[in-house]
């Protein structure tokens, strides 16, 4: 009898040991390694009044889809109340590291809209934000002011370049996401990316955080248009002080308005494609050739009559 007891104790302290000191013995057991890949990868947040992330959306990009009623028809599938939190034409150190450390006290998770030459100048942010969780996807090469009037091999070239840049600096994969440069798309392009499995990415929501609003007027803002479309796309710029001054109020405000944040994710990483050849013509010929602007006009007046079509669009609702 004591000798059961003596054994049954030892199998105890075993059991105990081996549970909580080596917990991967118990990996091979159903439902095991879920349960703790489950644990590691949902901590609880330790700040009490953070937004954190209600859900993650992947989004099937194989055939090109396009999101965002500023600029198409196809809304990001959200609930009401739900957003997207993302960023445009970063990074820049001292502005992006303010913003990933505010997302991550918040727990929250953003998609980042990176320049090829940004993230080539600055790898070390990159890295933090893949190291964060947060999607990456790319805002062309260099920015140009508007690719729908620039030659088709260039236009590509600077897609292209741009996710091969972004991928580089961040060490890892990134998502077949792109959002064009002003939000200038064109069909032509719009097509060339469905065919290359690349989603298109506009917006619903912009607080004008590139038009020199203040912290507390990009709050005020976001939260009005958000309370007149009750769902959305944020548009930010992670090159902005305003908007990393702003962020933790935005959040907080969110948070406050019972608004939930949804995390999207890529089904499958860029694929990169050879752009030697569009290299070479776009060596041969420069962008800054005046043929490339259609019909003669000024770059001020392209921005004009796209800026009125946006805003004539948001005003539609559509």
């Amino acid at each position: 009898m004591q000798t059961g007891k003596l054994i049954l104790g030892l199998f105890l302290v075993q059991f105990l040991v081996q549970f909580f000191v080596f917990p991967h013995v118990f990996a091979w057991l159903p439902g095991g390694s879920v349960g703790l890949a489950a644990a590691a990868d949902a901590p609880a947040c330790a700040h009490k009044a953070a937004l954190g992330v209600s859900r993650t959306l992947v989004i099937d990009t194989a055939k090109g889809p396009r999101y965002g009623r500023a600029q198409f028809d196809t809304a990001l599938p959200l609930a009401p109340g739900e957003v997207v939190l993302t960023f445009d034409d970063g990074p820049l150190p001292h502005v992006t590291n303010k913003i990933l450390k505010t997302l991550a006290r918040h727990c929250a998770k953003a998609t980042f809209f990176a320049v090829g030459k940004m993230a080539k100048d600055a790898p070390e942010v990159m890295r933090r934000m893949a190291r964060a969780g947060h999607s990456i996807g790319t805002h062309s090469h260099t920015h140009p002011r508007d690719l729908r009037h620039h030659y088709v091999p260039y236009s590509r070239y600077q897609i292209e370049r741009g996710f091969i840049e972004v991928a580089a600096s961040a060490g890892q994969p990134i998502a077949a996401f792109f959002r064009f440069p002003g939000l200038h798309d064109s069909p032509g392009l719009n097509d060339y990316l469905a065919k290359r499995g690349i989603a298109n990415f506009s917006v619903d929501i912009i607080p004008g955080d590139s038009d020199g609003y203040g912290a507390a007027t990009l709050i005020r803002r976001t939260m009005r248009q958000l309370r007149r479309r009750g769902k959305g796309i944020i548009l930010l710029h992670d090159i902005q002080p305003a908007t990393a001054a702003a962020l933790p109020g935005l959040l907080r405000a969110l948070k406050r308005g019972g608004y939930k944040l949804v995390h999207i994710t890529a089904s499958q990483p860029y694929k990169p494609v050879p752009i030697a050849e569009w290299q070479a013509k776009y060596d041969k010929l420069s962008h800054r050739n005046p043929k490339t602007i259609i019909g003669g006009r000024s770059w001020r007046q392209l921005y004009a009559e796209t800026d009125r079509l946006r805003r004539r669009r948001i005003r539609q609702g559509r």
